[in-house]
């Protein structure tokens, strides 16, 4: 039995007993039943209003936004988006100072609104200096930055034994600590502007299927700084959003073949003996190749969902704490409650595995 089926049963079985506990205050307290009645209804009506309400914006004239990880992807993306709308745009690139090609299509695509800031997001120096240059480059009569939006991230595949301690650091230091490193140093300029801060995480941050320990753990990571932020910064009037992807890997270049190509080769060359008998390389090679085929045919090759919702946390007068974008209802319900199944239930989808595939070697041998 698939967890949405089971969630399906379990919303029968509330509403059944709902209607039950009415239909049982209707015959012995009227009034009460009346009053419950009536909170219900006014609470799903409360709702639908909110959903269908037409949802105001911010104008873009002398407001400024700061971006990491722009040389591609959905950073790259939201920099065009957002200076067409009229922002002045300051899009982090890891590659400025060595002219990437990320940077040269920002500057010929877009207006002089947006200039590129060089800034390594595990660099302190490098993080600093981009504030200065933020700090000095704000537009005329600005109270301070009206938006950062944390978007650059790396990513890592592979089983736990598979992945190095290095790598495991390597991830954080990227996706975890140089979100809270970027947000901190950034803070004062927003808190002035009572602006925002936008983190984009995923909803590997949400739930930890197999292959993604290192990713998973980071992203979780950066969800529970950003819902602590978010708390600590409503006192200073600024808001804290969180953007959680799905599948949208091809839509950006972290599975680009030669990049997967590169780190699949040094997994291989940094595994354990112990780690490589027992699994043996033809168990390795077969779960790797299923992980690029995942990425490359299950995902998303288009990223204007993701860029829609970045686009809405940043200019919407009162954006939501979170968008999940790119999920199903099923998949919603299956990594809402993954860790209350059975493992053999919530299987992660294609990279279950299944009956024929090859085994660890080690496993071999014991049958």
């Amino acid at each position: 039995m698939k967890p949405l089926h089971l969630f399906y049963c379990a919303s029968l079985l509330g509403l059944t007993t709902m209607s039950g506990l009415l239909l049982l205050l209707y015959h012995c307290a009227p009034v009460l039943y009346y009053l419950c009645t009536g909170i219900l209804l006014g609470s799903v009506g409360y709702c639908v209003v909110l959903y269908l309400a037409p949802k105001s914006r911010v104008s873009g004239e002398g407001k400024a936004v700061f971006i990491t990880g722009c040389d591609s992807g959905f950073g790259f993306g939201l920099a065009k988006r957002l200076d067409s709308l009229g922002f002045t745009v300051f899009a982090g690139c890891l590659l400025a100072d060595s002219g990437g090609e990320g940077l040269k299509k920002l500057h010929a695509e877009c207006s002089s609104r947006l200039s590129t800031v060089q800034i390594d997001v595990t660099d302190d120096g490098q993080v600093q200096a981009a504030v200065q240059q933020v700090r000095d480059s704000l537009p005329t009569g600005s109270e301070g930055l009206y938006a950062l939006v944390n978007n650059a991230g790396v990513w890592q595949t592979g089983e736990i034994e598979w992945v190095s301690m290095a790598t495991y650091r390597r991830v954080m230091e990227v996706n975890t600590f140089g979100t809270v490193r970027v947000t901190k140093a950034f803070l004062p300029l927003i808190r002035r502007a009572k602006g925002r801060v936008v983190n984009i995480s995923s909803v590997g941050g949400l739930h930890a299927g197999p292959m993604a320990s290192a990713y998973s753990i980071s992203k979780a990571a950066m969800e529970f700084f950003s819902d602590a932020l978010r708390h600590e910064m409503h006192k200073w009037g600024v808001k804290v959003v969180i953007v959680e992807p799905a599948s949208f890997a091809r839509a950006t270049d972290i599975v680009l073949p030669a990049v997967y190509n590169k780190f699949v080769e040094d997994m291989r060359n940094n595994l354990e003996y112990v780690v490589k008998e027992d699994y043996g390389m033809e168990y390795f090679d077969f779960k790797m190749e299923k992980r690029r085929l995942y990425a490359h045919e299950g995902h998303a090759r288009v990223p204007t969902a993701v860029i829609n919702a970045m686009v809405d946390a940043v200019t919407l007068t009162t954006p939501s704490h979170r968008y999940l974008v790119g999920s199903s209802f099923e998949n919603y319900v299956t990594w809402m409650w993954l860790g209350y199944f059975p493992t053999r239930w919530t299987g992660s989808t294609l990279l279950a595995e299944k009956e024929g595939d090859p085994k660890p070697a080690m496993m071999k041998k014991n049958h």
